[in-house]
């Protein structure tokens, strides 16, 4: 990428960086969109856009009251401006926030940067005076994969508490850009620089400080990555802050042959191999919490976990409500762990009888859990790991193509029975229709009216005094 790259901004954003030009204001657009467009994330509309000037609040109130203005934030020195459709956000420039929560305003643009975290998010821009870009936030996107660098990680070297420093570290003030950090790694686009690394290590502590919605929100972030596994693996350490639960996983030899490494690193594996969603990653990632509790070893030496899955599903539910998920997504997350060592044969007519027991997306979800599991351990298992992947696609055959696997998908019911004379109560129509699905699941073909109804006088003629006709 050049030194200093070509960037086009929606007319709507060009406006508004004009109108306050024309009232002799400084503005650029800066942040987070700044950063999708040099890098190419996203373009036009679909970047959320940021402005920051040198107006005061009021001011900016004051000069786009003709525009669809939101001021519920105007004591934090913003006012989200919507023109023809796109909400744009234009703050004053900020040195940073008082013990109070309260602004403290600048009339200098590099003190408005210097407070972010990343230098990446650190570059302002407007079409009049180009990139402005006073910590290297260009050089950091110019690869093909951007790099994660803070803005001041060179902390601590007058001896000073990092608070009384001029320009302490973000992982020390904003505590949560640790996990930003981590995130913008786990989604493949960026690595991170070795000094941020040695800060982020540094600072691993502070995790604590995070409030229970910024820890869920930017946590969830970092499992949904392409790089998760390594993301975890490499970065154990800050993890084991975050949830301590894994420090019964590190080092544990869970002794048996399928498993290649320590119960610690199967886990991170096995929520790389999962596919990103939440409810999935977050079961692969407690679903050994419980086998360092239940685990015992044979006559041979070879590691048994029994009672491991209900266990670890204990320790799920309290982490979960720790970090304040809700209780459908604790639900979901334990039902699977539970039912990890659940039988599941790999025939299609034993898929739709599963069905028949429970939802179409539960029962894709813990295949694939299955499918993940297994491919964390030893190459000996990728059979069994793919046939779960084959399974998946057979669910998702049977939905679309609307293969019956329950009553009611029958093209027959038990008013249709009874109005043919065949059966004489809702008993016996339930009880042949019951056979006739075991028909059907055997042979979707089968599933017409004249065919079903042939079927079902021929049960009743040959039921010969059964508890069918009693």
């Amino acid at each position: 990428m050049a030194n200093t790259p070509k960037i086009e901004i929606p007319n709507q954003v060009n406006e508004l960086l004009n109108r306050l030009n024309a009232y002799s204001y400084r503005a650029y657009i800066v942040g987070k969109c700044v950063r999708e467009l040099i890098s190419g994330h996203g373009s036009g509309n679909s970047i959320d856009f940021d402005i920051i000037t040198n107006a005061e609040p009021e001011r900016i109130r004051a000069i786009f009251d003709i525009y669809t203005l939101n001021t519920e934030r105007i004591d934090k020195g913003e006012v989200m401006v919507t023109v023809i459709g796109i909400p744009v956000l234009i703050a004053a420039y900020r040195k940073g926030f008082g013990a109070d929560g309260s602004p403290v305003y600048t009339d200098d643009l590099t003190e408005d940067l210097k407070r972010r975290d990343f230098s990446f998010n650190a570059i302002a821009y407007n079409p009049r005076e180009g990139f402005i870009d006073p910590f290297g936030g260009i050089e950091c996107l110019s690869g093909e994969t951007g790099v994660v660098h803070t803005i001041g990680t060179a902390v601590n070297i007058s001896g000073e508490p990092e608070e009384e420093q001029e320009m302490p570290s973000p992982f020390w003030r904003n505590p949560v850009s640790i996990l930003q950090a981590l995130g913008y790694y786990s989604s493949g686009d960026y690595v991170i620089s070795p000094e941020t690394r040695e800060a982020i290590l540094k600072y691993k502590g502070n995790i604590k400080k995070v409030s229970e919605t910024d820890l869920r929100t930017e946590f969830s972030w970092v499992l949904r990555g392409k790089k998760v596994s390594a993301v975890l693996e490499e970065y154990h350490e800050v993890f084991k802050v975050l949830i301590p639960e894994f420090e019964l996983l590190e080092d544990f030899d869970l002794k048996r042959p399928e498993y290649s490494s320590d119960a610690l690193t199967h886990t991170f594996k096995s929520v790389g191999y999962a596919s990103p969603i939440l409810i999935l990653r977050y079961a692969m990632l407690f679903h050994s919490l419980g086998k360092p509790d239940c685990f015992s070893t044979d006559e041979n030496g070879k590691g048994h976990f029994y009672g491991h899955a209900e266990r670890s599903r204990i320790y799920a539910g309290r982490i979960m409500r720790r970090m304040g998920f809700s209780e459908d997504e604790t639900r979901e997350v334990c039902f699977l762990i539970k039912n990890q060592d659940a039988e599941l044969t790999f025939d299609r007519r034993s898929l739709k009888i599963k069905l028949r027991e429970m939802p179409p997306e539960r029962l894709k979800m813990l295949l694939q859990f299955r499918y993940a599991d297994l491919k964390a351990q030893s190459p000996d298992f990728e059979g069994a790991a793919m046939a779960c992947k084959r399974q998946v696609e057979a669910v998702n055959e049977i939905i679309s193509t609307k293969e019956c696997y329950t009553l009611h998908q029958l093209a027959v019911n038990r008013y249709d029975l009874m109005q043919k004379g065949v059966v004489k109560n809702a008993e016996q129509a339930k009880a042949v229709l019951e056979r006739l699905l075991d028909m059907v699941i055997d042979s979707p073909a089968f599933n017409t009216r004249i065919r079903l109804i042939g079927a079902a006088e021929k049960i009743m003629r040959t039921a010969n005094g059964s508890k069918l006709n009693s």
